[in-house]
């Protein structure tokens, strides 16, 4: 129980680390006052360019995975999904950046491909797929949010994941789409970018 606490700290610890912020700074940018105020990779390709922004997504989808992978290979499903919640966590309300952040798409990505790598693939392709027929970064990581859900889901039920990864992808996407709030309702005025 108390390995599990605080492999959740940590994995909140590791999602908190503000890779866009400290890239775009990197490009004499901060994204914190910058466009949406946001730190993931929108918001740095928009400030700080593609590189910045490609840096920044991996940078996002790692700090997710790896403290995900560790407890997956450690035999402990439950406590790796929420861990993996608790670096999406950090990542939304970063300790570093005064509990501000991004999204948590790109850390999600990294937490549901370590969960599982084939739901991590389907679930970045319906966003991606999202993305390009709406044009519409909201709407990607919206589809990443609920097609983890629903993968994890089906392939708990086929018998090729633990049920307990679900656990951890609901709260992922009650994260994500608390931190979309603001974009629904721009995308209902008619004024998201």
């Amino acid at each position: 129980m108390i390995f599990s606490i605080v492999a959740i700290i940590i994995g909140y610890l590791s999602g908190s680390i503000p890779m866009g912020y400290l890239v775009a700074r990197l490009y004499g940018v901060d994204v914190t006052s910058t466009g949406s105020g946001r730190i993931g990779g929108t918001n740095v390709l928009r400030a700080a360019g593609a590189t910045a922004a490609g840096l920044t997504v991996l940078g996002d989808v790692l700090k997710g995975m790896i403290p995900t992978l560790l407890l997956v290979s450690a035999g402990m499903p439950l406590t790796a999904s929420l861990a993996g919640a608790a670096a999406v966590l950090g990542h939304n309300h970063s300790i570093f950046l005064r509990f501000r952040g991004g999204v948590g798409a790109g850390t999600a990505i990294g937490v549901i491909g370590a969960l599982s790598f084939p739901v991590g693939l389907l679930t970045a392709f319906c966003g991606l797929v999202a993305l390009a027929l709406s044009r519409y970064a909201s709407i990607l990581s919206t589809t990443i949010a609920v097609s983890s859900v629903v993968f994890l889901t089906l392939f708990a039920w086929l018998g090729y994941t633990p049920y307990e990864y679900i656990a951890g992808a609901v709260v992922i996407m009650l994260l994500i789409v608390n931190a979309l709030r603001p974009n629904y309702a721009r995308l209902r005025a008619g004024t998201e970018r």
